[in-house]
């Protein structure tokens, strides 16, 4: 296969994806990572937006087994947030630079559909701001009434095209059930928010591929593609963390394949380091997410690198 002739393509073959993946020499690496940079400047400018999301709860009813909220982890500290909690520090962060506030929980059903919408209604009318739901998968009455509460987008991960995968990681739940939850959030007026996670344990090569491929199927508004990263608690904890390299090819395809769509990557350091954000800036993703804990105390500096990470964009752009 010729490299350039598939970067001009418009569209791309999973034969073609799986070619992409499998460069290894620099020069090609390189001719790789300046198309997608090159396409995420053509559609969306060269500048670092940022959303910031307020995880308010970190109790969780599933026990999928990558997540460190699962249930069964007894050694996590628990948090709940009442909603006022989350209004004041809402309030905080809010800055004429965010434009999108994440209300991010595990899978927590004291949380119901009221209170939620509650939340909604009072960010609505306080602040001019995008609101984004990050509830995981919950029911359809739910989604129904949010969105006509005022929510804006919805995050809901698929995590893995592999159904038998996806059904071990996630206890059971099934694969074709999320992304029935996913095109019904579309239907009601949603923008979507999904992605995968990169290097799962017993993923292959051709799930990767397939995990491309249903991005594509699906054209979210935003990607929010993750690295797996080990936690101690678990049968995983030996696994190894996906290397940056892996995840530039990803990023970097994901952004061919799907040119206008936010790409997310997170500031969190369970993640990478610095260096290795800029990266994937560098080669198609183009928010960053400032993550915020419930139980995290919002200092006068950490407010302060929030309102200022987006201006500076030199450091990931």
């Amino acid at each position: 296969m010729n490299l350039l002739e598939i970067l001009n393509k418009t569209e791309i073959t999973k034969e073609e994806i799986i070619f992409l993946l499998n460069l290894e020499a620099k020069e090609d690496l390189s001719i790789l990572f300046e198309k997608s940079r090159a396409i995420k400047e053509l559609y969306l400018g060269r500048f670092t937006n940022k959303i910031a999301s307020i995880q308010f709860s970190n109790n969780c009813e599933n026990n999928c087994l990558y997540c460190e909220l699962r249930e069964d982890n007894i050694s996590a500290e628990r948090f709940r947030l009442s909603p006022d909690e989350i209004l004041v520090k809402i309030k905080k962060i809010i800055s004429n630079d965010i434009s999108n506030i994440i209300l991010q929980s595990g899978s927590d059903s004291y949380y119901d559909t009221d209170m939620i919408s509650y939340l909604i209604y009072k960010i609505k009318k306080d602040h001019d701001i995008q609101i984004t739901l990050h509830l995981l998968q919950r029911g359809f009455d739910e989604y129904r009434a949010w969105k006509f509460a005022g929510a804006d987008n919805y995050l809901l991960k698929f995590n893995s095209s592999n159904s038998e995968n996806f059904s071990f990681f996630n206890k059971n739940n099934k694969l074709e059930e999320r992304i029935n939850n996913l095109k019904y959030l579309k239907r009601l007026g949603y923008k979507i928010c999904t992605g995968n996670i990169v290097g799962l344990p017993n993923q292959t090569q051709e799930d990767l591929v397939n995990d491309l491929l249903l991005l594509k199927s699906l054209e979210p508004e935003m990607i929010f593609n993750t690295p797996f990263v080990p936690r101690y608690y678990s049968k995983f904890k030996n696994a190894d963390k996906t290397n940056i390299l892996l995840m530039q090819k990803i990023i970097a395809v994901t952004r061919i394949l799907l040119r206008k769509s936010d790409i997310i990557v997170s500031d969190s350091i369970d993640f990478y380091d610095r260096n290795e954000k800029k990266q994937l800036f560098e080669v198609g993703a183009n928010i960053l997410l400032m993550e915020i804990s419930g139980n995290e105390i919002l200092t006068k500096n950490k407010i302060s690198e929030i309102k200022t990470s987006a201006r500076k964009d030199k450091i990931v752009n």
